[in-house]
């Protein structure tokens, strides 16, 4: 049995597809979020989500922004890109029922497979929309990233063994006090200098972990973005990133 993780998906329907029909070989399905902004086609992003069924679907900042039509409160480095993304691609393209849809989402759920307790959130357990969880940070910032119960005397880390985050666009793998934490990274954005779109596949037999990474045609994105009649400097900014698979200010 197999669990494929996915986030980040950012209006991204190359990528998305692409990776959906390189991999194929999956039981479960997670989308952590973030299916919005960016990419030009969040509206077509959303219906093959809604056609997968997944197990989970979560809620993101931006699909939470899109939503309710405020801030991302996104990385200050993005803020300025997002936004016009958010206004210019996002709000135009998206119609009342997906963007009711996004409102329907959970921000974090808890199950257990095959004997593991499993949380997993878009953000951290302590903020589930806006939290990040990154390798670099200090021990004690991660360990504070990872408790729900906010208000404790001494918070506790979650009671879990694995959470699975999105958000950072970043593939990651840390173990904190016996508790494992995963990033599937991005699909349709990633920002770890590989631009391929990646995922997670569990197997939940045995627990091995496969950090899949995909390529896809970001030319034709481009183009897709060229289409909008979008300023030529955001276009420009949006397919530095894609092609970089980094964060370009």
């Amino acid at each position: 049995m197999k669990l494929l993780i996915i986030s980040d998906i950012h209006g991204n329907a190359d990528a998305l597809r692409t990776l959906l029909n390189t991999i194929k070989d999956w039981d479960y399905i997670w989308v952590l979020g973030d299916l919005v902004d960016y990419g030009p086609e969040p509206h077509i992003v959303i219906d093959i989500v809604k056609e997968l069924k997944p197990d989970l679907t979560l809620m993101g900042n931006h699909d939470y922004a899109v939503a309710y039509n405020t801030d991302c409160r996104c990385a200050p480095e993005l803020h300025e890109l997002s936004e016009y993304t958010r206004n210019n691609i996002s709000l135009k393209l998206l119609s009342k029922e997906q963007k009711a849809w996004l409102k329907g989402l959970s921000l974090k759920h808890k199950t257990l497979m095959n004997g593991s307790r499993i949380y997993a959130v878009h953000g951290s357990p302590r903020n589930n929309l806006y939290g990040y969880l990154r390798p670099e940070l200090s021990l004690d910032e991660i360990k504070l990233a990872l408790t729900d119960k906010i208000y404790a005397v001494k918070p506790q880390l979650v009671d879990a063994d694995y959470v699975v985050v999105g958000h950072t666009h970043i593939q990651m793998q840390i173990s904190v006090d016996g508790l494992k934490v995963l990033n599937p990274g991005s699909v349709g954005q990633p920002r770890d200098g590989n631009p391929k779109a990646s995922a997670l596949l569990i197997n939940l037999k045995t627990w091995e972990l496969n950090w899949l990474r995909v390529d896809y045609d970001v030319e034709s994105t481009v183009k897709k973005l060229s289409s909008l009649g979008l300023e030529i400097r955001y276009v420009k900014w949006l397919e530095a990133i894609l092609k970089s698979g980094a964060v370009i200010k």
